[in-house]
């Protein structure tokens, strides 16, 4: 509107037709800016982004349908670095952020749950899971009982899931309310069908979407954005730790350090929740580019209730590396383990210790520290720890505490061993 009044008040006889052309030219660009601004601001798209790799006419036998997330994010190309156990990924921008798109499941898992669905339909073995989960149990009270959550691991997977084992009611109260907007399953079956999907297949979508959105704790995880199909949409928390192997000694001392705080937060920040994962290695963590240290795979990940299980105010005896995996047997075999699971949560360093910072050079043996599949995946193993080739002023000192912290030699040595950790590699 300036342009138009300056346009005007020119005199008479200055007005050319090449500055009344220029004028047009500049008012109809402004437009067309004006009109592009609109539509953003509205997410109203109008370029046809192709996103048939998030299957999202499977739904509601899915994550979700924010799919529009896609079409403003202009995840264009699925592509990965590397070789992913989960399936493709996508990086796109949505309001200015970075976010990826990551499939969560491998197709026969998928595959199993889609017969599931068939079968509770008393449909034929390939029909449209999509058309007929709002016909089975899925979508009932019943699918989101404790009791039957323990055990519906066996729908899609070969190896009970980790949040199963000591879910609780509460915890599962809490989630539900994300999804399930009414008690009504005629008015919010789709919601319930999200859940249940999410529940069986990959709880890393609930456990991001609840941390991330409704949690009061700041947790060191990327921020969910939502879910298209079977794709999760969330932060690009930055590269994972195996590309920061051979980065200059305080750069690795500092993610060293932000580890062991990470540990820390998981056990102790939340009034609510511990969180206990079993599961270390270098691609579990990215660090992004301010340089903060993220937990980026929640996929053996343990929501425990704090008022279900015994607090141990003081440790009597030690635990080291067959102590815990016996504990882990246990534990998955029978869930009234869970209530004594504080006891072990802080095994959590001595897996970092172990299998993140050690020299792997110099100590092999913990390369595998903990591990209690025999089907675990080489490329979860660095060839070398965070901490190779230390300062020589600290190098005995760093060792020192490393072993500790790996194999404690007296009641307490462990969490006594972690502030000698991050005080030593606060000070290089």
């Amino acid at each position: 509107m300036a342009l138009w009044r300056w346009h005007h008040v020119l005199p008479r006889e200055r007005r050319s037709a090449k500055v009344k052309v220029f004028l047009l030219a500049v008012l109809l660009l402004a437009g067309i800016v004006y009109i592009l601004k609109v539509n953003q601001g509205g997410y109203s798209v109008t370029d046809d982004v192709e996103i048939s790799w998030a299957e999202a006419e499977k739904c509601p036998a899915c994550f979700g349908d924010t799919c529009e997330l896609l079409h403003r994010g202009h995840f264009r190309k699925v592509h990965s670095d590397k070789p992913l156990k989960k399936g493709p990924v996508s990086i796109g921008n949505v309001d200015g952020t970075t976010v990826i798109a990551k499939a969560l499941g491998e197709e026969e898992v998928w595959q199993r749950y889609d017969r599931y669905i068939c079968r509770m339909a008393s449909r034929p073995a390939q029909c449209s899971s999509s058309s007929f989960i709002l016909e089975t149990m899925l979508v009932t009270d019943v699918a989101l009982k404790l009791g039957w959550l323990r055990e519906a691991w066996r729908i899609s997977h070969k190896v009970k899931s980790t949040l199963s084992v000591c879910l609780s009611a509460r915890f599962l109260h809490e989630v539900k309310q994300l999804y399930v907007e009414s008690d009504s399953v005629e008015v919010d079956s789709v919601g319930r069908a999200f859940l249940s999907t999410s529940l069986l297949l990959n709880e890393e979508a609930v456990l991001l979407r609840y941390f991330t959105t409704k949690s009061t704790t700041l947790w060191s995880f990327p921020k969910f954005y939502g879910a298209c199909g079977r794709v999760i949409v969330v932060e690009h928390a930055g590269g994972t730790l195996d590309t920061f192997m051979d980065s200059p000694w305080e750069v690795r001392a500092d993610i060293a350090v932000q580890l062991l705080q990470l540990i820390g937060t998981l056990l102790e920040k939340d009034p609510d929740w511990v969180l206990f994962f079993v599961d270390v290695s270098l691609q579990n963590f990215a660090v992004d580019s301010r340089g903060w240290v993220r937990l980026i795979d929640l996929d053996d990940v343990m929501v425990i209730d704090r008022r279900t299980v015994v607090t141990h105010e003081e440790q009597t005896e030690t635990c080291n590396e067959q102590c815990y995996m016996d504990f882990q047997q246990k534990l998955f075999s029978d869930q009234h383990h869970c209530n004594d699971i504080l006891k072990y949560t802080p095994m959590m360093y001595a897996s970092i210790c172990a299998r993140l910072l050690s020299n792997l050079h110099k100590h092999p043996e913990r390369r595998k520290w903990g591990e209690t599949s025999e089907e675990s995946e080489e490329q979860n193993v660095g060839d070398k720890g965070l901490l190779h080739d230390p300062p020589i002023e600290i190098m005995g000192p760093l060792e020192g505490a490393l072993g500790q912290c790996v194999q404690e030699t007296e009641p307490g040595g462990r969490l006594n061993a972690v502030l000698t950790l991050q005080r030593i590699l606060k000070m290089t």
